[in-house]
């Protein structure tokens, strides 16, 4: 089974989940992925596969007057960090913003939240126990990460200052983005257009219509596909409580079970 190694500053290394329902959302993706939870607090939770961390579950925070509380869910991707102090003020100097300071997760590492200038949000990630991902680019695991807005060249500059990112040349409008050499994340133009700002999950499967079709069973959406793509057979779907993300085929791992 394909693990992660220790990763590099600015690579996409963790995944969460905020619903406005925790219990709904373990049971939906338990089934779709065969997940199992393990609880880390009162309201949160780590998702793993064959035991190994996959992604990190939250419950959005409760209604209030001035805050109501949010109506969907929202996978935010995490970008990998040393020193997560000196990663906030690279975001800050190449135009971005914090929105939430760098805190502590007990016994698994130290998050940021940020927002680039685009108005895409972001995680930071330091691993601690926790270093990020620790099964990926099998079935029922991350297998990528891309960035999609209105101004994919500002997107490019942005994540080139601050967090170094190299790149290869744009096909269709999208482009690699590399970090320390290696394949990071894609960057391209929003889908659709004129769609918010944001980076978009993509979690492997053996088979890509068999999966959509579980997952409409378990109350899902499909927006688009499934259909062939340069990168495998995708779809683009919906959770049952609005969490956005794409199902897309990979060859199966030694003794993995898909959904």
């Amino acid at each position: 089974m394909p693990k992660a190694g220790r990763y590099h500053e600015g690579v996409p290394c963790w995944i969460v989940l905020t619903t406005p329902d925790l219990p709904r959302a373990e049971r939906f993706y338990g089934a779709l992925f065969g997940w199992e939870f393990v609880p880390t607090g009162p309201a949160e939770a780590v998702a793993t596969r064959y035991g190994a961390q996959v992604a990190a579950f939250t419950s959005a925070p409760r209604a209030s007057v001035s805050a109501p509380a949010p109506q969907s869910a929202v996978w935010t991707t995490c970008l990998a960090s040393r020193d997560l102090l000196r990663t906030a003020a690279a975001v800050r100097a190449a135009g971005g913003r914090i929105a939430r300071e760098p805190y502590e997760v007990p016994d698994q590492g130290r998050a940021a939240l940020a927002v680039d200038p685009l108005g895409a949000p972001f995680g930071l990630w330091q691993g601690g126990g926790v270093d990020g991902a620790a099964l990926v680019n099998e079935p029922g695991t991350l297998t990528w990460n891309e960035h999609l807005s209105s101004d994919p060249d500002a997107a490019r500059a942005f994540y080139h200052r601050a967090f170094g990112y190299g790149y290869g040349r744009p096909r269709a409008g999208h482009t690699l983005a590399r970090a320390s050499g290696l394949p990071a994340c894609s960057i391209g133009p929003a889908d659709p257009p004129g769609a918010a700002p944001g980076w978009r999950v993509h979690f492997g499967t053996a088979d890509t219509d068999r999966a959509t079709a579980a997952l409409r069973g378990l109350g899902g959406t499909v927006r688009t596909g499934p259909g062939p793509t340069p990168f495998g057979r995708a779809a683009l779907v919906r959770d049952d409580a609005g969490a956005e993300f794409v199902l897309v085929a990979v060859p199966p791992g030694e003794s993995a079970e898909a959904a």
